[in-house]
This record gives structure tokens, C-alpha cells and sequence, in this order.
């Protein structure tokens, strides 16, 4: 279970408020669980001159806190995004394998920025479905799958919501064929929650079996762990789960999608059930 950030703005800004001063700051989120330590590496994306920025780092976010304050001070722009990691697992690799800063999100490509909260249970067998883009893989990270999956499907013409149905409509579909290759997992993912943005608009999929959601979130407990949330204004601020206690947050149910845009003077947003 990682934790995940977006924020949009109608002018370049900062996000340091959200990622390390607020009562439940993304940095707080990543240390206040003992038991749910966010541990695995962070990383932060931004945009300059239209493209893709990121700072990540494969260490604990809480042990390299002025790096992180630095990287958060330094990203003003209109749209940032941000990830603390709970590395998943699914291959069973050593765990000098999966971490590093390959593994490390956001992942970016193009004008494209991805961060994911969940697992992809059988990634290999995903990373059939990506063609020629798998070459493009980097590390061994079952989000990274994910991300190339829609990277591939936006720049074959797809809108937003068809690349997200469809990358959980063709794991069902593998799944039908390698349950029995996996008898110690129950279905092909857990948790498909992504923020991401193509530069202009700044969206975010929350999408988990309720199943999974049993759990509180980390730092006020008062939500389940993988219901996300949002809040409406300038900036707009989404996140896995509320950053303050000022009020105006609104849930990010399972199967809904939160498009955000700005028009130079103010954020505008929608939120849709997709599945």
C-alpha cells in the first residue's frame, strides 16, 4: 500500500504545504503507522517547459527529510504529483531487487506523469499485453506495468476511461487463463488507484475490491485505505487519504475518475463513475 498525490493550480505553485508541513502531509502518511511504514522510496513530478520533471530516491522518505523538503520547495508548477512507496511484491524477488530508484514512482514518459497504489498480481503475464512499449520497461516494479499499459493505450487514440477499463478488463481476462499458475492469489490485481497527467489535466482513478479496503488509512483513520479523496478549490488537491482536518474533502469512491483542468484563472474538476 503506497500512498499517492496530485495537486493542480491555475499558476505555478507549490506543493510543500501538502508534502511535508500539513498534519497528515504525504511525510506523515509515510511514518506516523508503525506497523504500515511507507518505506520503499518516494519521488515527486512536476512540469517544466511543458515536460516531465522528477525527483525520486529509492531510501524512506523519513530518512532523508531535508532532500525531500528541498525536491518538494523546488517543484512549482501547475500540476505535481507525488508518491511514498510500501514496495508490493508479486514476483517474490529479493528484496534488493525491488528497491531502487528504477522502482521508484512516479514513472514518466512523453509528456506523461504516473504513480500507482496497489499491486498487479501477475505482472509478467501483463506485460505481454504492451507490445512494443515493454521494451521501454525499466525496472521490475508491477506498476510500471500499469503505466505502460496506458501510456500505450492513450497514444493509440484512447480516452482516459477506455485506457482504465481496459487495462482491468484484459487482466480479468488473463486471469482466466493463469489463475491456476497463482493458487496463493485470489485475483490479477489489488488496488488499480493512479494519479497521472498528460501536462494539462491532472486525473486520478481510484479502483479497489472492497475486500481490500477493510483497513483504516494511516494517519486520521477515518476512512478505508484505499478510498481516496479530493478537494475542490485553488489548488485542487487529491490524495490517498485527506491531508488536514480543514474540512471540503470529498471521497474518491471505487470506480470513479476525477478529471481536473485549469483555464488560466481558475481549477475546474468532474468526477465520473467509470466502472
Amino acid at each position: 500500500m503506497c500512498r499517492l498525490f496530485g495537486m493542480i493550480s491555475s499558476k505555478a505553485s507549490s506543493a510543500l504545504t501538502y508534502l511535508a508541513d500539513a498534519e497528515c502531509s504525504l511525510l506523515q502518511q509515510s511514518r506516523v503507522d508503525n506497523e504500515r511504514l511507507q518505506g520503499d522510496g518516494w519521488g515527486i513530478g512536476y512540469y517544466a517547459g511543458g515536460l516531465p520533471r522528477v525527483v525520486k530516491s529509492e531510501k524512506p522518505v523519513y530518512s532523508e527529510v531535508e532532500r525531500y523538503r528541498s525536491a518538494a520547495l523546488r517543484a512549482r508548477s501547475k500540476v505535481i504529483l507525488a508518491h511514498v512507496r510500501k514496495a508490493s511484491n508479486p514476483r517474490g524477488l529479493p528484496r534488493e531487487k525491488i528497491i531502487s530508484v528504477e522502482n521508484s514512482q512516479p514513472f514518466y514518459f512523453g509528456r506523461f506523469l504516473f504513480a500507482h497504489n496497489g499491486t498487479i498480481n501477475i505482472p509478467d503475464e501483463a506485460a505481454g499485453l504492451l507490445g512494443k512499449y515493454r521494451s521501454l520497461v525499466k525496472g521490475v516494479n508491477d506498476s510500471e506495468i500499469y503505466f505502460w499499459f496506458l501510456v500505450k493505450s492513450l497514444e493509440g487514440g484512447s480516452k482516459v476511461e477506455e485506457a482504465l477499463a481496459g487495462f482491468e478488463d484484459a487482466l480479468e481476462r488473463l486471469w482466466q487463463v493463469c489463475c491456476r499458475d497463482h493458487p496463493t492469489k485470489k485475483r490479477p490485481y489489488v488496488g488499480l488507484n493512479a494519479v497521472f497527467s498528460d501536462g494539462e489535466r491532472l486525473y486520478a482513478y481510484c479502483r479497489y475490491s472492497e475486500e481490500d479496503g477493510n483497513s483504516p488509512s494511516l494517519c486520521l483513520r477515518d476512512q478505508p485505505a484505499f478510498q481516496m479523496c479530493y478537494r475542490p478549490g485553488e489548488p485542487l488537491v487529491v490524495a490517498s487519504e485527506k491531508l488536514d482536518r480543514k474540512g471540503g474533502w470529498i471521497p474518491l469512491g471505487s470506480g470513479q475518475l476525477l478529471t481536473a483542468w485549469e483555464d488560466g484563472t481558475r481549477v475546474m474538476h468532474e468526477a465520473e463513475r467509470i466502472r
